[in-house]
């Protein structure tokens, strides 16, 4: 009731049903939106879902509030994928913190700055030393774990401040989260 036969929309989508890569889907119609007359198709069938967990790890999960962040430094691990690219934007936009991302490969760095961080660290290294060598930043208060945070988890814990927050989207095969206890370090999905 909420839309036309031949209205353009997007959405994220639900968490109990998988997406597809369909031309014509039956969604519920409170999941959608007219889509922005200013995106393409292709740009609105990817903007939803990275921008909503972009959006919900730095202000809900992470806990920044608009405008604030000043004096702190988020870590974006794997700042070159759809999540990353949009939470280096939004940081950017709606708040203080100073942005490191990781990326690897020259053109993945181009873009995580152009995107606005202000450092990007390579996460081949051991990011704790990477993030020292690049940055001269010993610890970080933030980190978004976008990718492979089983590989990267020992050195989250060691660049993290005490207090700090660790925000995940991935799945990783085992972590022991006793290692956050020592630093009281509080972990989100």
């Amino acid at each position: 009731t909420l839309f036309a036969p031949g209205d353009e929309v997007w959405y994220a989508g639900a968490l109990g049903r998988a997406g597809s890569n369909s031309e014509y889907q039956l969604v519920d119609e409170r999941l959608v939106a007219h889509k922005p007359r200013t995106l393409d198709n292709a740009s609105a069938a990817a903007l939803p879902l990275t921008a909503i967990t972009a959006w919900e790890l730095l202000f809900d999960r992470l806990g920044v509030p608009q405008g604030g962040g000043a004096g702190q430094t988020l870590l974006i691990v794997g700042g070159a994928g759809g999540v990353g690219s949009m939470l280096s934007q939004l940081a950017r936009q709606f708040t203080q913190l100073r942005v490191v991302a990781t990326a690897s490969r020259p053109e993945t760095v181009q873009w995580c700055h152009e995107l606005g961080a202000h450092d990007v660290i390579d996460h081949r290294q051991p990011l704790a030393q990477a993030l020292r060598a690049q940055t001269g930043l010993a610890q970080v208060e933030l980190v978004a774990s976008l990718t492979q945070t089983d590989q990267h988890f020992p050195h989250i814990v060691e660049l993290l401040a005490p207090q700090g927050r660790l925000a995940l989207i991935d799945d990783p095969q085992a972590i022991d989260i006793r290692a956050l206890k020592q630093k009281s370090i509080s972990l989100h999905w």
